[in-house]
């Protein structure tokens, strides 16, 4: 078991001290979430040499300037121009120019992407619960590590796409498909996002979704998802990243070999709570229908795309980041007794992900720990 650096042990205690305010002393002003933002935006965006996929992206720094403005401003337009272009276009414009205009280092890049996302991430966060401080805890570890500190493409993109939410709840179908092409333009995998503008007003029920998820599990062995063919590979190409992603959590073996490992368990909680506060969340959480449906839809994903730790970590976990806000929304309608339960759960949960999370390789390989992670600006 390896230590985290102290600069994730301090946004831990941050959150910690928070989160207990809101649930039992109430709302905490906004203003104390943006300084968790901004020190995350640190951390994440300048972090030097930090995270298994840190060189990865580097290479894609490197490779963006090779690219000409006029091939990115075609791919824009879903055209094909003198150039091949193998990433997306708004990713590849954002590195060319930072390297074209401002000569920027690498950690500039990573610091750009930090910002946009945890500022998404904030915004989203901030109205999407009552509880925003114990979402950001639950959610921090492993996915400030795989999100911020690792997969920022897609981590961007999805958070890009959570944030247009708000557009789907304002009916505002321009202003969600505007959303939905610029998160589709740092990472395609966001384009599954854009048929929830009216999923979100399909009414489900407890009878609709168990059938929902008892079939995506009973079908989850035969592989349906390779009757999609090149799309879905052309959606989820990036396994370089994946290699990455898989070293955080380490459950490729056991899903190809249909073991239950720590996502189907995660899967069964989310369940549980689908299930047992339905009723309550559709009386007492405005919006509460807009968050089940992704819910349900990220779990079906999982078990669909179960045996193929591409699709599985890529096409689902952009829902299930979504899905997880569901667990703190809970104790909002519930009797006291209950809510201290819960939130006693959330607290044990995430101690279990921190000593978890300790214990895998990847916390050293992405250089997470105390003596290997380094930053530009901070001792």
């Amino acid at each position: 078991m390896s230590l985290l650096h102290p600069y994730f042990i301090i946004a831990i205690i941050y959150m910690l001290v928070f989160s207990y305010q809101e649930v039992f002393h109430g709302k905490v002003e906004k203003k104390w979430l943006w300084v968790l933002g901004v020190y995350l935006m640190i951390v994440a965006g300048l972090r030097d040499n930090v995270g298994p996929d840190f060189g990865s992206y580097r290479a894609m720094y490197t490779y963006s300037d090779t690219k000409d403005y006029l091939s990115i401003f075609l791919k824009a337009l879903t055209l094909d121009g003198p150039q091949p272009m193998e990433i997306e276009w708004l990713y590849v414009f954002i590195n060319k120019i930072l390297l074209n205009i401002f000569n920027a280092p690498f950690y500039i890049l990573t610091f750009v992407i930090a910002i946009l996302a945890i500022y998404c991430k904030v915004e989203y966060t901030e109205e999407n619960t009552f509880y925003p401080f114990t979402f950001m805890l639950f959610i921090f570890i492993p996915g400030f590590f795989i999100g911020e500190s690792g997969q920022i493409r897609q981590n961007l993109g999805s958070f890009i796409a959570y944030f247009g939410i708000r557009f789907i709840k304002e009916r505002k179908l321009w202003a969600y498909l505007l959303c939905i092409y610029l998160a589709g333009g740092i990472h395609n995998v966001c384009y599954i996002f854009l048929p929830m503008y009216w999923l979100v007003r399909i009414p489900l029920n407890k009878a609709v979704m168990l059938i929902m998820i008892l079939g995506s599990v009973i079908l989850s062995p035969f592989e349906v998802y390779r009757s999609f063919g090149s799309l879905m590979n052309s959606i989820a190409a990036d396994n370089t990243l994946t290699i990455g992603f898989n070293g955080y959590v380490e459950e490729s073996v056991e899903r190809i070999n249909g073991a239950i490992g720590i996502p189907e368990v995660m899967m069964a909680i989310l369940t549980f709570f689908l299930f047992t506060f339905d009723t309550k969340m559709k009386e007492r959480f405005p919006y509460y229908e807009y968050h089940r449906a992704y819910v349900v839809i990220g779990i079906c994903f999982y078990f669909i795309f179960r045996t193929n730790p591409i699709f599985s970590s890529r096409l689902a976990g952009a829902f299930i980041g979504f899905a997880y806000i569901i667990i703190p929304n809970a104790m909002y309608v519930v009797k006291p007794a209950t809510k201290t339960a819960i939130y006693s759960f959330i607290i044990a949960l995430t101690i279990f992900n921190f000593v978890v999370f300790s214990s895998f390789k990847n916390i050293i390989g992405g250089r997470f720990t105390f003596d290997l992670y380094k930053n530009h600006i901070l001792p």
